[in-house]
């Protein structure tokens, strides 16, 4: 056993264990559920070159049991909460030799999950003070699975089935409520976590022709640089490896989060600021090596290398600042046509965020035969400045929904979200047009119609085709559940409504010329379908079955090879 699991495993036997009460009121709660998921992706996904294809396979890729339990203990005006879950993976780790066929280990792997192990404990010297200290999730949220303010967990993305999960993480919380209705709450976070990225993740290192810089000139620049090397030379561009900085633990790099919340008449306001850091990686150096390794493509023997530049990229977690506003209610703007009427419930939820700035520095050793010499890479910016990756301009993020009931058969939910989890700094229809690089391609002089673009004269401004996104895109996130006797269909959809920009160099005047492609055109079309078919016994036993539907082309959000791809997935879970 691990030792994050034997210590999630002692845990739960000390609180489960009955032992002497240290007062005469304590009193238990237990409960749990046992789950089953079984995944199958229909197809294969692959990008790179026949030099270093990354690739995730079809066929089975969740294949998990998962216990979950929860126990809580309470004496008087105090509490200790244990959620913890023990995951069998289903899938053998890596056996590399017979004496790995001996080892439990291996062949079933398993995993602990501890979401919550706090204690908790009710007008602490103070009527209304409240304090909670230990591992816990805080989401002040009201958004319906989309967040802007809920930054003090990280996200957890390794479920595609759980979007909007976080993981929990130790803090310390004080809630005072001075006044019935009104409470003031504050959290310190003492460790940063960053967010628990989906496993076809390191597919995205494949995707070469994405470069990270802000300046439009030099990332074209950049990019032909690579294909004239890959073309010309006989040496591509590959990602060899991420190394991701975590900031040092040091109360410097603590995270804290204040708001004050509230009921205006039948409205709940809430107003929050946090300070912390954005829980996705971004990059802020590159450097770059040669490896001579002459070798030919099996399928094409005329299709040869030298060797390859091998580039490892550096990743770290910028700091933010957010100012959030949450505001949950209903209105009944035609109940006065009849009392029959329900209610519209609408949820806001509303993040200035303000982010700290990251360049990024490119060096590398000397290359190809000394045509770049080591060092750190010209640029060529004014001042002598590095290329900008995100700037600290402050930009917005929100989601806007309304939810129905018509009747006890049929809910439904829509929003406008207005930002994506991992959607990262000024950019969108309302602060200014920045983008960032979807993908880029070599033009040769007959595509362009510019004689320039030939093997060894290919220039940025006049020879790449880029295909460009705003940082910041707009979604609409459309729900319904219908229930009939013991059975709920549920079906969603998230509809990319961001449009993709393909920039092109005219060549008669040399200008770079944008096509702009709206979400409903073949070219920028990205969304994921969802249903689900679920049968409760109603003696804890659920049986459910659907599909997660990804569709786009390669540059969109939900196409893109990273996300996953579409799969299939039935579920059995027996709750106590």
């Amino acid at each position: 056993m691990s030792r994050p699991a034997a210590a999630a495993a002692a845990a739960l036997a000390l609180v489960c264990v009955p032992r002497p009460a240290a007062a005469a009121d304590l009193k238990w709660e237990a409960g749990g559920l046992l789950q089953t998921d079984i995944r199958y992706r229909p197809q294969t996904i692959s990008v790179g070159s026949w030099y270093s294809p990354l690739s995730v396979p079809a066929g089975f890729s969740r294949n998990q049991n998962l216990l979950k339990a929860r126990v809580a203990a309470r004496s008087g005006s105090a509490r200790a909460v244990l959620d913890a879950d023990l995951v069998l993976m289903g899938f053998p780790d890596t056996i590399d030799s017979t004496f790995a066929l001996s080892r439990r280990e291996i062949i079933d792997p398993f995993r602990a999950e501890v979401h919550s192990a706090y204690m908790e404990a009710w007008d602490v010297g103070v009527d209304g003070l409240d304090l909670r200290v230990g591992q816990q999730k805080v989401q002040w949220g009201v958004g319906d699975q989309f967040n802007p303010t809920n930054n003090l967990n990280a996200d957890d993305l390794e479920d595609a089935l759980l979007f909007g999960d976080q993981l929990g993480n130790v803090m310390v919380r004080a809630d005072y409520t001075p006044t019935p209705g009104w409470t003031l709450s504050a959290v310190v976070v003492p460790v940063f976590k960053p967010a628990l990225l989906p496993g076809t993740g390191d597919i995205a290192l494949g995707l070469t022709d994405r470069v990270p810089v802000s300046e439009a000139a030099l990332r074209r620049k950049l990019f032909a640089e690579n294909a004239l090397a890959a073309d010309a030379l006989g040496y591509p561009t590959v990602v060899s490896g991420v190394s991701p900085l975590l900031p040092e633990n040091t109360i410097e790099n603590m995270q804290w989060s204040a708001r004050i919340g509230g009921a205006i008449g039948m409205h709940d306001v809430a107003l929050s600021w946090y300070q912390g850091r954005f829980d996705f990686p971004v990059a802020y150096n590159n450097h770059t090596t040669q490896l001579e390794e002459p070798r030919c493509n099996p399928a094409d023997p005329d299709d040869c290398i030298n060797g390859l530049l091998q580039t490892t990229a550096g990743v770290r977690f910028p700091k933010m600042q957010v100012l959030g506003f949450n505001g949950t209610g209903e209105v009944n703007p035609l109940g006065w046509m009849s009392e029959k009427i329900r209610p519209i419930g609408y949820r806001l939820e509303l993040a200035w965020i303000r982010p700290e700035a990251v360049t990024i520095s490119v060096t590398n050793d000397e290359l190809l035969g000394g045509l770049q010499p080591a060092g750190e890479y010209d640029y060529g910016l004014p001042g002598g400045r590095r290329p900008t990756v995100v700037t600290d301009d402050p930009f917005l993020k929100w989601t806007l929904g309304l939810d129905y009931s018509f009747g006890r058969h049929l809910y439904m939910n829509a929003q406008w979200v207005h930002g994506m989890p991992d959607e990262f700094g000024a950019g969108d229809w309302l602060v200014g047009r920045t983008y960032v690089s979807r993908g880029a391609e070599i033009l040769t002089a007959p595509e362009t119609g510019d004689p320039r673009c030939t093997l060894l004269e290919r220039q940025g401004e006049t020879c790449v085709r880029e295909t460009l996104r705003p940082r910041v895109g707009d979604y609409g996130v459309i729900g319904m559940d219908i229930t009939f006797g013991s059975n709920l269909l549920r079906f969603f959809t998230i509809l990319d409504f961001t449009p993709i920009l393909v920039g092109t160099a005219d060549p008669s005047s040399g200008e770079r010329v944008d096509t702009r492609y709206r979400w409903h055109t073949p070219e920028a079309l990205s969304m994921v379908l969802y249903p689900e078919l679920s049968h409760n016994f109603n003696n804890g036993f659920e049986l459910a079955g659907g599909a997660v539907v990804m569709i786009g082309e390669p540059w969109t959000k939900f196409g893109d090879p990273a996300a996953g791809g579409t799969q299939l997935f039935t579920r059995a879970r027996y709750s106590f």
